[in-house]
């Protein structure tokens, strides 16, 4: 069976990483068998980071290449008759959701003052203390250098909130009046664009960008009815 390590749930959603999230969600639009195992330290994993899978002996790290991996083994069949600029389309989304929008979500989480605090509880909450606040203080510090290196961390709050909310926008209009970025049904690009937009609307955080997001009722209607069809369980009872 394939055990998707990965952090612990948060924010009533199946996780508060969305690279975490898109593989499970993956799992389950391919209607794969699979069992989770919560890791608390990333630094432990074989590349410091979240989520792996280990399947059949193999251990595959990074959420694009676990994707690959399990399209490839599995003959999963969610992008089926796409066309090529359908395919090209999804994929040049999918990137910015995860090289762009990430990180801007990645400083509202981390270095906006306002919301630090849930982040700390969130990720640290099962610690004592005086250690959630000296492990929270140096993966602040680790972000701010990945996001200074990365370039957006250079800018100021209204800017990065400002091209986040330009990503937004532009997928509002890709989504446009389908259920699903894939069109009738749900595909692959389905599983990223899912778990960056959950992340952004659900988690209790009032940044601009949760706004932009839920200003879109296409994307909120979106999100409630990716999280019916595939985690019913965090529906309330």
């Amino acid at each position: 069976m394939i055990t998707l390590y990965q952090f612990a749930p948060a924010f009533g959603l199946p996780n508060a990483s969305p690279f975490c999230m898109k593989v499970e969600t993956y799992l389950r639009l391919a209607g794969l068998e699979y069992k989770t195992a919560r890791v608390n330290n990333p630094a432990k994993a074989p590349k410091g980071k979240l989520p792996y899978i280990f399947d059949d002996g193999r251990i595959v790290c990074d959420s694009h290449f676990i994707l690959h991996y399990l399209r490839e083994k599995y003959r999963v069949p969610l992008n089926d008759g796409l066309t090529g600029h359908e395919l090209l389309t999804h994929k040049m989304l999918a990137r910015m959701l995860d090289e762009h929008i990430y990180f801007c979500a990645l400083f509202a989480r981390w270095l906006d003052p306002d919301h630090t605090a849930k982040t700390r509880d969130a990720f640290f909450g099962f610690l004592p203390a005086p250690l959630k606040q000296i492990i929270f203080i140096q993966a602040r510090r680790n972000v701010r250098k990945a996001l200074h290196a990365q370039g957006l961390g250079r800018h100021d709050m209204s800017d990065i909130y400002g091209l986040g909310i330009e990503d937004i926008e532009t997928t509002a209009a890709l989504l446009g009046e389908a259920p699903y970025f894939g069109g009738e049904a749900p595909r692959e690009i389905d599983a990223t664009a899912y778990a960056f937009l959950a992340n952004l609307i659900v988690p209790p955080y009032d940044t601009p960008l949760r706004v932009a997001a839920s200003g879109h009722a296409n994307l909120t209607a979106y999100v409630d009815r990716m999280t019916a069809r595939l985690f019913p369980e965090l529906l309330p009872a």
